[in-house]
């Protein structure tokens, strides 16, 4: 099913544990929708379509659980593109709280 409730880093709500949405760290291209596997709670399965290109293939994507005070944030990302620059300030940000609490 696809999901209007997506949100990336740059959304203020993003590392909120109190906000609902589902959270895809790398970019999500205009054109490109978030289908979510329902039925699951916390969700099992997400993917990116291309609804530019017909017949483009799905794309999967991989979920880290990053720890909070209540229930973990799910985080969704493509993880062929976590290496492509993409996501910099995000790892930097990511390494950089993980630092903090050591």
């Amino acid at each position: 099913m696809v999901v209007s409730d997506v949100m990336g880093p740059g959304d203020p709500g993003f590392w909120d544990p109190a906000v609902v949405g589902t959270r895809v760290l790398t970019p999500v291209e205009p054109g490109v929708k978030v289908a979510c596997a329902t039925g699951f709670e916390p969700v099992l399965s997400c993917s990116t379509l291309d609804m530019r290109e017909l017949g483009s293939p799905q794309r999967t994507l991989q979920f880290i659980d990053v720890p909070t005070l209540g229930e973990p944030l799910r985080i969704w990302f493509d993880y062929p593109r976590w290496g492509d620059g993409s996501t910099a300030a995000v790892n930097e940000r990511i390494i950089g709280l993980w630092m903090e609490r050591r």
